[in-house]
């Protein structure tokens, strides 16, 4: 009796951490507290902490995420338009954010307020890792194979295979296969 009850018990929190929202994904971990809002595509197998996807006044699919990726809790996606596309098998990790736009903030007779937000594209390819509190803003692309380090800030492109690190992220290295002499 008390077995079939602590079952049941598991069954009621468990369950809905299990492809909890609406469709979005099949058989991805979902974290209950997750803040997903609406055109979020996730793929299968992925495992989605405590964070924010937001997609506040965009259109169409303005976040994709790709099969099998882990966005680790703490970690902010907005877009502001535009859209943000998130590969197969990446490593999102805490307290990193992906930024498709901002307020413009050229002209100094007008409030930056009153500046209209400037968005573009992200894109990050296929089994990139995107470190501790990197930054990815609007118009980067990161290429496929590519490890972000650390408090990183990447505002254009990163070729596929490097390691960049700093702010602005310049390239430190390389990912090599296994093995293989320089």
């Amino acid at each position: 009796m008390v077995g079939q009850l602590l079952i049941r018990a598991l069954r009621a929190v468990v369950r809905p951490m299990w492809n909890p929202l609406r469709g979005l994904a099949r058989r991805s971990f979902i974290h209950p507290l997750a803040k997903i809002g609406p055109r979020v595509r996730i793929g299968r197998g992925c495992v989605i902490g405590r964070c924010r996807l937001d997609t506040m006044d965009a259109g169409g699919e303005a976040i994709e995420i790709g099969d099998h990726t882990i966005v680790y809790s703490d970690v902010e996606v907005m877009v502001h338009g535009g859209r943000v596309e998130i590969g197969k098998n990446c490593l999102i990790t805490r307290r990193a954010a992906v930024l498709t736009g901002g307020h413009g903030f050229r002209d100094r007779n007008r409030l930056i307020q009153e500046h209209e937000m400037e968005a573009a594209d992200v894109r990050i390819g296929d089994d990139c890792w995107i470190g501790y509190g990197a930054i990815v803003l609007g118009g980067a692309t990161v290429g496929d194979g590519a490890v972000v380090a650390a408090g990183s800030v990447v505002t254009g492109d990163v070729a596929p295979y490097t390691v960049v690190a700093g702010a602005p992220a310049r390239k430190i290295g390389e990912r090599t296969i296994a093995g293989q002499v320089e």
